[in-house]
């Protein structure tokens, strides 16, 4: 039997469509989020996406989707999921 305190994989997926609307799924957590950069975690690392005009259409935490519509110049991830503490860390520098 699972722990409760364990998390399931989600899938992990990314969709662009012309640069002006993304979906992920497998999104555990949003971070810090403006309309430059939203941060997400997901269980295969922190995804930043960087663009202009960037706004979250949806975050669903039951199925772990996130659509974000703008100007989307950039997606990067980091290496692996981060501790709750250096992510935070990161964002009030």
């Amino acid at each position: 039997m699972m722990n409760m305190t364990e998390q399931t994989a989600i899938p992990n997926s990314l969709v662009l469509e012309d640069r002006k609307r993304l979906t992920v799924e497998g999104v555990r957590e949003i971070g810090a989020y403006d309309d430059a950069s939203v941060t997400a975690e997901t269980d295969v690392g922190l995804l930043t996406i960087r663009g202009t005009g960037l706004k979250i259409m949806k975050m669903s935490v039951d199925s772990g989707e996130l659509s974000v519509e703008g100007n989307i110049s950039e997606l990067s991830f980091a290496d692996a999921p981060e501790d709750a503490a250096g992510f935070w860390r990161r964002v009030f520098r």
